[in-house]
């Protein structure tokens, strides 16, 4: 090798060597900076941190730098046997869920399959939780464009438990805790900037035990995305919330509330308590049962369409009662039903007003919710808030154990470059 090559040599291992060791102080600054003002490493962050720490490596093992990649590899199709049970289908087109087992671990999960048109942002929610279903990977079928998302495989469907049931209504107490894990679920989903938007019993699964999790996140979207809304459709009409049926694009986790609240009243009466056949009739169903909104509370949903409807309403309900606005919510939902501190939950779910109406965390900390069903059959073991933290800080010390060894071995790379 010539002297001239030789230098140009040594000076590519040197800028490469460069590279790699400020960008490995960069990742441990960030790291020590997390450390040191004592906030957690949020899921998303752990995942960016894992790839740069990926893209540190294949450029000390390449000897040159590559594009920063935030996606996963992709698993490959082949890796899932399918084992031909169908355990359900999830949204509006009607995606088959299949049972499947990983060849390598043989444990079993959940696959559907995705349309061209269907987002793998929505299918790809990350995150474990236990009244969540966990998203796995997405696979391919090699040499095609059939793409499949990978879940763990819980159980069957609640809207098939109630069909077991023959309708009948459940509980009080089972239903408590089924709303204490379906909203303990969605607050953690709120918390990550994520808006389900479809929320309803064909997209809750019952698993061992009776715990149950929110699945099917094909309409989700992030309330955190800087582009300006957009109205987007999404939801089923006897599940969705008056601000989307009236076409309001700003709406945010507000509406998965309102559809918990549909499904409360439906598990203690047996049937959805509003089940309109299009956007105008469904909410004039929302309005027969909670009365006509004011104006000021009509405003706060943003309205688009409908306007002219519900001025008609309201002077027809003037006409008949000349009183104000009356809620008969409590005659679809008696006290022989569901006490009076339940009621308050399901009041404050089932509020036309979004400013007025329950968020999930506040939902929680209503005294319905104080008492404890350990021994009711339908669900299982409670998870509290308290459990749940204690669970996510154990993951982060997990996940920052990882990120340390991982940067060790880096450290050893850049010594030997």
């Amino acid at each position: 090798m010539s002297a001239a090559a030789a230098t140009e040599v040594e000076t590519v291992a040197a800028s490469v060597t460069d590279t790699v060791a400020t960008r490995i102080a960069a990742i441990c600054d960030m790291i020590q900076g997390h450390r040191a003002s004592g906030t957690p490493i949020s899921a998303r962050r752990a995942a960016a941190i894992s790839a740069m720490i990926d893209d540190v490596a294949a450029t000390a093992a390449e000897g040159r730098p590559r594009a920063f990649r935030r996606k996963r590899r992709m698993a490959g199709a082949r890796g899932y046997k399918q084992e031909g049970r169908r355990i359900g289908q999830q949204g509006g087109r009607g995606s088959a869920v299949v049972m499947a087992r990983h060849r390598a671990t043989c444990r079993a999960v959940a696959v559907k399959s995705l349309h061209r048109r269907s987002g793998l942002l929505h299918g790809g929610r990350r995150g474990r939780h236990p009244s969540l279903v966990t998203f796995r990977t997405v696979a391919r079928k090699p040499g095609t464009t059939d793409y499949s998302i990978v879940m763990d495989c819980v159980g069957p469907s609640l809207r098939a438990v109630m069909g077991d049931r023959g309708g009948r209504p459940f509980p009080e107490a089972e239903v408590r805790r089924i709303m204490r894990q379906l909203l303990t679920g969605a607050g953690a989903m709120h918390g990550r900037g994520v808006v389900h938007r479809d929320v309803r019993p064909d997209n809750i699964l019952v698993g061992d035990g009776g715990a149950v999790k929110i699945c099917n996140y094909g309409a989700a979207k992030s309330v955190t995305e800087k582009d300006p809304p957009f109205y987007d459709p999404a939801g089923t009409c006897a599940y969705v919330a008056p601000e989307v049926l009236v076409r309001n694009a700003d709406h945010g986790e507000l509406v998965d509330t309102w559809s918990l609240g549909c499904v409360m009243a439906e598990l203690l009466t047996g049937k959805p308590p509003f089940a309109g056949e299009d956007e105008a009739h469904q909410l004039f169903k929302i309005f027969d049962v909670l009365g006509v909104p004011c104006r000021r509370a009509w405003q706060a949903l943003k309205p688009q369409v409908h306007d002219d409807k519900v001025q008609l309403w309201r002077a027809q309900q003037h006409q008949q009662r000349q009183v104000g606005p009356r809620n008969r919510l409590r005659e679809l939902v008696p006290e022989e039903t569901l006490s009076g501190e339940g009621f308050q939950v399901l009041k404050g779910l089932l509020s036309c007003d979004p400013e007025k109406r329950l968020t999930a965390a506040t939902a929680l900390q209503c005294p319905w919710f104080t008492e404890d069903d350990d021994a009711a059959p339908v669900s299982g073991r409670i998870t509290t808030v308290s459990k749940i933290g204690a669970m996510a800080s154990k993951s982060l010390s997990l996940a920052m154990s990882s990120v340390g060894c991982a940067l060790g071995f880096l450290r050893l790379n850049a010594l030997r470059l």
